[in-house]
């Protein structure tokens, strides 16, 4: 049995079938049209969809979705950041239901990434883990005994959307001075080294580079939002600490710096939490949505 799965991203939309064990058969990636608009966006993802249940004869039995934004109960997209131009307000589980004939269910993308962690990946076996995704943006998830939380609002785990220790008057995704998601994420990291350098690099580029300013400019950052993390997880108090997306995938340079802001802010017994790495990496977010609609 396979559900259709939809991860819609700031920079790309992927969708595959998805089992119960995780494998995905059939994976169509393309590009988000982030600054387009709502109906941009919805015409890629179904795009993508349909591709996707071409590749494969399988007959999904249900559609999950995760998705940058707050997810309302309804499904529709609660609120957004600038990252996808007027995706608030989108019926978006109304739409693909109505377009691909299949029952859908609606999850916020890094509420997704922690439900695949929890039952498949490296929150596995844990009875608590706040799940971190460090890519565009930054969001979060904490997960109880293989549940998400998702707060009253929707918003639970929202990470990214925490006071940085530094205060230097950045904006925020969300329009807010001084979230860590000014200072952490991908975008956040290219934009600090090019303002110290006058080079565009791509982070890649900016971790390869092994200069001192490409190392500070990192480790800052990393240190910041795992000020954050640490902080947090003296309030959630889980069993351990999920770190992943595009920005974790460049290794020690960012996890060590990260590592010792958490250690630097646990409180107690929360400094023996051990921090790891997502075992799902990009597809997590896929994998998640899948396992929703088979839930």
């Amino acid at each position: 049995m396979q559900a259709l799965a939809i991860d819609i991203g700031g920079t790309k939309i992927l969708a595959g079938l998805v089992a119960a064990d995780g494998t995905i058969d059939g994976l169509v990636e393309v590009p988000t049209p982030a600054r387009e608009g709502s109906g941009a966006i919805l015409d890629a993802v179904l795009a993508a969809a349909r591709a996707a249940r071409a590749a494969t004869s399988a007959r999904p039995v249900a559609c999950g979705v995760g998705t940058a934004g707050v997810v309302a109960p309804d499904g529709s997209i609660a609120s957004a950041t600038d990252l996808l131009r007027g995706w608030a307000g989108t019926p978006l589980r109304a739409a693909l239901a109505a377009e691909l004939g299949l029952e859908v269910r609606v999850l916020n993308d890094v509420h997704a990434t922690g439900l695949c962690e929890a039952l498949l990946g490296a929150a596995r076996g844990h009875g608590s883990a706040l799940v971190v995704a460090v890519g565009t943006g930054i969001g979060g998830a904490i997960v109880r005994n293989g549940m998400v939380e998702q707060g009253a609002h929707g918003i639970a785990g929202a990470i990214g959307h925490l006071p940085a220790p530094l205060r230097q008057g950045r904006i925020c995704s969300c329009g807010v001075l001084d979230h860590v998601e000014a200072y952490a994420s991908g975008p956040a990291l290219e934009a600090e080294y090019r303002r110290r350098t006058g080079r565009p690099r791509g982070l890649r580029a900016i971790a390869a580079a092994g200069e001192a300013e490409a190392r500070a400019v990192i480790a800052e950052g990393a240190a910041a939002l795992g000020a954050v993390i640490g902080g947090a997880n003296n309030l959630v108090d889980t069993s351990v600490i999920v770190i992943g997306g595009g920005v974790a995938g460049i290794g020690e340079a960012f996890l060590a710096p990260l590592r010792a802001g958490i250690a630097a802010e646990a409180l107690g017994a929360t400094r023996a939490v051990p921090v790891v790495p997502a075992r799902f990496g990009a597809r997590a977010c896929l994998v998640g949505a899948g396992l929703l609609a088979l839930a």
